[in-house]
């Protein structure tokens, strides 16, 4: 009776060590996963993800939450089957997002070394069937406050897009350029200063309200491909997304890059 007893105690004790295992949640084969995404197109989302959840922000009126489940775990890609409440039709409908990174290289345009490139794909997709592309940068403790680490922020943004004016960066400032040559300048603090984007806080006069406001606004960086837009005889994209929306699409023109 005594040996029925111990084996119980131990069957018992490897059952609940079973149940426990499985209510733990499950975790990402490559941590890098776990990281804050960057968006590196024309939307300005950040991205955090999690084996049971992604959350999308890019302003205070637009982020987002799905309920997940892990369905695909590797080094390089993972996969989520995720949850969203439709209320018209009164149930849950279910989108899968794959995400799957790349190192930054040269060969992919990425200046960032030691940073990751992640690469976004949902099924099914409602509106159009594309591929968005986020920056995961390089973990730099030393990272200057007073000047861009990439110097090609410096460069002319020459607009490419309808309502961009000629623009020049700085870590404290904003300055476009108008129909007439005025200068108009904002003042600004660098928020983040990486390779591949910068993050500037910066505040202008509102005419209509009567006082200053801030705004964040972002450039990102993205190599030229003539085989999806119009190059215009630059060699780099940059893109201007603030508060939630696409703003400016300016290029760096090859003949400004020496300046």
């Amino acid at each position: 009776m005594k040996k029925f007893w111990i084996f119980g105690v131990i069957a018992l004790m490897t059952t609940s060590c079973v149940l426990f295992n499985q209510s733990e949640e499950e975790k990402f084969v490559n941590p890098v996963f776990y990281e804050k995404m960057i968006s590196a197109s024309h939307s300005n989302f950040e991205v955090q993800l999690t084996p049971t959840s992604i959350y999308m922000f890019s302003s205070e009126s637009y982020k987002y939450n799905y309920t997940c489940k892990l369905i695909n775990n590797q080094m390089d890609t993972v996969s989520l089957e995720c949850f969203k409440y439709n209320y018209k039709n009164e149930k849950e409908e279910t989108q899968v997002f794959t995400y799957t990174l790349k190192p930054c290289t040269k060969e992919n345009l990425c200046l960032d070394e030691g940073g990751w490139l992640v690469y976004q794909k949902i099924k099914p997709y409602k509106y159009f069937d594309e591929t968005l592309t986020y920056i995961v940068p390089s973990k730099s403790k030393n990272t200057p406050k007073d000047k861009f680490v990439n110097p090609l922020f410096y460069k002319k943004l020459s607009p490419i897009s309808r309502g961009s004016r000629p623009t020049f960066l700085m870590p404290t400032s904003v300055t476009t350029i108008d129909l007439y040559g005025k200068e108009d300048i904002e003042k600004c603090k660098m928020l983040e200063n990486t390779p591949m984007f910068v993050t500037l806080e910066c505040s202008y006069y509102s005419d209509f309200l009567k006082r200053m406001r801030n705004y964040v606004v972002r450039y990102v960086l993205q190599g030229c491909d003539e085989k999806k837009e119009y190059c215009f005889g630059g060699e780099w994209f940059v893109l201007e997304n603030a508060s939630g929306s696409a703003i400016g699409t300016f290029v760096i023109d090859k003949k400004d890059m020496g300046q």
